[in-house]
């Protein structure tokens, strides 16, 4: 079995006993703390995929009563971060996203309607890179976007009426 390695997001620090509890539960392959304010579990999760681990690493957490918010990924950027990625000027880069150089057709902004910052999807973006300006760049890891999707769901799907539906969409 292969070792998978990641960070999860937890909505609070554990307390003494959790941190027994999870333990017990199988989370003798993390290290808890906190990084930049954010209570953190660091795993080496043996696991044949990234997606099996984290599903396991979710449940053995959730078994003390606490919640994974997210997988730490890097999927979020803005231009200046797809910039030093590629090794390219900011500008360049924007001219990539306006239109105004390569073939256009660049992948469209998270948040587009937004003043300010505007953010993109790496996982999205690469593939342009790749494709459209034979840019050699590493891919990006698809089952850290669809966890993060996935977990994001599970926290809102208490206020969606008829969540079904939306549980059907995924499952087609």
């Amino acid at each position: 079995m292969t070792t998978q390695v990641f960070t999860v997001v937890l909505d609070r620090q554990p307390t003494d006993e959790e941190l027994d509890g999870l333990y017990a539960a199988g989370c003798d392959d993390a290290a808890f703390g906190v990084e930049d304010g954010l209570p953190i579990g660091e795993f080496d999760r043996e696991a044949p995929t990234l997606a099996d681990a984290i599903v396991s690493v979710v449940r053995d957490v959730e078994s003390v009563g606490l919640t994974v918010l997210r997988v730490v990924d890097e999927d979020l950027l803005t231009l200046a971060d797809i910039a030093d990625r590629i090794s390219q000027s900011r500008e360049s880069v924007r001219r990539y996203a306006s239109g105004e150089r390569g073939p256009g057709d660049f992948p469209p902004p998270v948040n587009p309607r937004r003043d300010g910052t505007l953010f993109y999807r790496w996982s999205e973006v690469a593939p342009w890179l790749r494709q459209r300006l034979q840019v050699q760049l590493p891919e990006a890891n698809p089952a850290l976007v669809v966890a993060n999707l996935v977990l994001q769901a599970r926290q809102h799907r208490h206020q969606v009426a008829h969540m079904s539906a939306l549980s059907e969409l995924l499952a087609a």
